[in-house]
């Protein structure tokens, strides 16, 4: 394998440590999925040593709910600084905002302002439209009681039948401007040591909350299910057997593929030629 991979094996799946929630919908497509294929495509993305989950907490809930007894990982080191984590903004499609029958302060600001106010954690959120911009504010920030208020917010809006994606950052702001949307919900983004506490305390954050940043990613290895229904030191031979079969194409960070564009360079494993 190439060396800009990261080391990819199989763990107990016990052992995995999710820091959010999981969505049913989301969870029930990913399981008919893997149900239908048979195969786990991707590995799932952990800190080589908290076996936290950056990347595939549904696809660890459906192989859970399978039960299968290993899970497939691709390993980094969370410590290094080669790892970012960053937002996910909410897109809203709704010409008004509801806000959630919660005890807050609303301040009103225009969008560098409002900004600031969230990476220095003024505010629990902003909400940024092309009319003007909202921060939401709570009396003594707390990383936890913020992403709360983002999940109140989101099923308010969901009862009044507003349409909401997801998007970066850099996205989000460019959407806006095109007019494909009329709000931005900025959360603050949560730092390395908030998410690795959540994991190992079992205190999740809601979906969506973190956007793990990594310099590569293996996808397409096609590792049957049957074999995760074997404890590890059982799967980790014929892992190694598939991976030494596969030859890796790397392609550039920034490719789009499959409808979904990746910021780090991926290596789509390929069978090698005979």
């Amino acid at each position: 394998m190439s060396s800009s991979l990261p080391t990819i094996s199989s763990v107990a799946i016990d052992d995995l440590r999710p820091h959010e929630e999981y969505d049913r919908q989301i969870l029930y497509e990913i399981a008919l999925s893997l149900q239908t294929e048979r195969v786990v495509r991707d590995p799932i993305i952990v800190d080589a040593s908290s076996l936290m989950i950056l990347d595939g907490t549904h696809r660890y809930w459906a192989l859970r709910r399978m039960g299968c007894l290993s899970a497939p990982v691709a390993m980094y080191d969370y410590a290094s600084s080669s790892i970012g984590v960053s937002r996910w903004d909410r897109c809203i499609a709704s010409p008004a905002i509801f806000l959630p029958n919660r005890k807050i302060r609303v301040e009103y600001s225009n969008e560098m302002e409002a900004l600031a106010a969230i990476m220095d954690r003024k505010a629990s959120l902003a909400i940024i439209g092309l009319s003007g911009s909202q921060l939401l504010v709570e009396e003594g920030f707390e990383i936890h009681c913020a992403y709360s208020l983002l999940s109140e917010l989101e099923t308010e809006l969901r009862a009044k039948g507003c349409g909401i994606s997801y998007a970066t950052e850099e996205d989000s702001f460019l959407r806006l401007k095109k007019g494909e949307f009329s709000w931005v919900i900025v959360p603050p983004a949560i730092k390395k040591d908030e998410a690795l506490e959540a994991a190992l305390s079992g205190r999740l954050f809601p979906i969506k909350s973190t956007r793990h940043i990594i310099p590569s990613r293996p996808i397409n290895l096609r590792i049957p299910i049957g074999w995760l229904m074997d404890p590890p030191e059982t799967v980790n031979s014929k892992l190694q057997d598939l991976l030494s079969r596969l030859s890796f194409r790397r392609v550039r960070a920034g490719a789009i593929l499959g409808g979904r564009r990746y910021e780090e360079e991926v290596y789509i494993g390929e069978p090698s030629n005979p």
